[in-house]
């Protein structure tokens, strides 16, 4: 009998319906899928919240970059590079009077 490979996604569902459904309790589930109870409770609360789309995969990228460059600036930098593209960082950035480098 082949083995049947179960995705994060239906282990996390199958979490859910077995807690859920009060086959186990939110500790002896937690602790069959080897999970921290705060995981369980963050799947239980978002499968609850959002249905099984819930479950999936979250990216963890930063939703912003606080020392993202300035557009104008980096529009600047871009169109120096250009002209010349043999010059290192620090000679640009002392032309563009940058703060950084």
């Amino acid at each position: 009998m082949p083995w049947h490979e179960v995705s994060r996604v239906e282990s996390r569902l199958l979490f859910v319906e077995g807690c859920r459904s009060g086959r186990w309790s939110i500790s002896e589930g937690c602790r069959r899928f080897g999970i921290s109870r705060r995981t369980g409770h963050k799947w239980l609360s978002r499968y609850r919240t959002e249905g099984a789309a819930g479950l999936e995969d979250r990216s963890r990228a930063p939703h912003r970059v606080t020392y993202a460059t300035a557009a104008s600036a980096e529009s600047a930098l871009v169109a120096l590079r250009q002209q010349h593209p043999y010059w290192g960082v620090r000679k640009l950035c002392r032309l563009l009077k940058c703060d950084k480098v």
